[in-house]
């Protein structure tokens, strides 16, 4: 995402407006703050793999690092406060993740050549529809970046309207076809249809006007947890360590109850230090009174 400052032409001498110097600064500021997001996640994924792996616990590792990108495509699109570099890194880093683990549990079952072929079918679709719009759209580069509103009329757009989303549909939907892997893994699957499900009618739903408010919540959210860094840290880790607890104690085993404290903390993290890093840019806009917006126009 590039800022082009707002200026004005004086005696023949461009002269750069404040305002849009301001949106500049933050930009500068903010490319530290967003390599949080990327290194947390993974962290996250090294310290659930070491913690789960070797004691077997591999379908806790599975479900710990599915979701993730998901999470990211609603806040990139709800808040549309985060450069669309960082979210590309981000959404691909996890969605690799996912995506591996998915593999894991599904070519360990035996394979079933009509599920492997609508699974098949179904990335295949996905892949045509990015190919169709381009990287920096397919990451919802017109919300998060301000690109000029277009719509694709080559294949599969000329067939479907939203392909990537039917397709991920039909893939995670096409390995249940596969009875064994349906046996373990049919809530594994089955989340993976209903996100791509929920980020279809989050297209269909959040409009311009709904996400400047969400984005206003969440910059002042954001501000509050920042003002006090400690508590607010011991408050998220000590939530998400108390539902690992949980979890731990259904397992019956003291070991348990001890990686799913430190399961739950770490996921809880994650999941605040991305909600901060995606939403953060749009305090300083807050604070200035809502001032308009021109490096991030939706």
């Amino acid at each position: 995402m590039s800022i082009v400052p707002r200026s004005s032409t004086l005696l023949g001498v461009s002269v750069v407006r404040p305002e849009s110097l301001t949106g500049s600064l933050e930009l500068v500021a903010t490319p530290p703050r967003h390599s949080a997001s990327l290194l947390s996640g993974l962290v996250l994924v090294v310290v659930v793999g070491l913690g789960t792996l070797p004691r077997g616990h591999f379908l806790v590792a599975v479900y710990a690092v599915s979701f993730w990108h998901y999470y990211l495509y609603a806040l990139a699109y709800g808040l549309g406060a985060v450069p669309l570099g960082v979210l590309k890194r981000d959404a691909i880093a996890m969605k690799a993740v996912s995506l591996t683990a998915l593999a894991a549990a599904y070519l360990a079952a035996p394979i079933d050549g009509r599920s492997v072929a609508v699974v098949g079918g179904g990335f295949l679709l996905n892949a045509l529809g990015a190919r169709a719009l381009g990287a920096d759209r397919t990451y919802y580069g017109h919300e998060v970046a301000g690109l000029p509103q277009w719509r694709s009329k080559a294949f599969p757009y000329s067939w479907i309207s939203h392909p990537m989303l039917v397709g991920n549909i039909a893939a995670f939907g096409g390995t249940l076809i596969n009875a064994d892997f349906r046996r373990e893994w049919w809530p594994l699957a089955g989340a993976h249809v209903a996100m791509n499900g929920g980020l279809l009618v989050m297209e269909l739903s959040v409009t311009p006007r709904r996400r400047e408010r969400l984005r206003a919540w969440a910059g002042q959210v954001g501000a509050a947890a920042l003002r006090a860094p400690l508590r607010s840290g011991l408050y998220v880790a000590g939530s998400g360590a108390a539902l690992g607890v949980a979890a731990g104690f259904a397992a019956s085993s003291p070991t348990d109850v001890l990686l799913g404290a430190a399961i739950g903390a770490g996921v809880a993290a994650h999941a605040a230090v991305i909600a901060i890093s995606y939403s953060m840019p749009a305090v300083p806009r807050a604070a200035q009174g809502g001032a308009r917006r021109h490096d991030l126009p939706c």
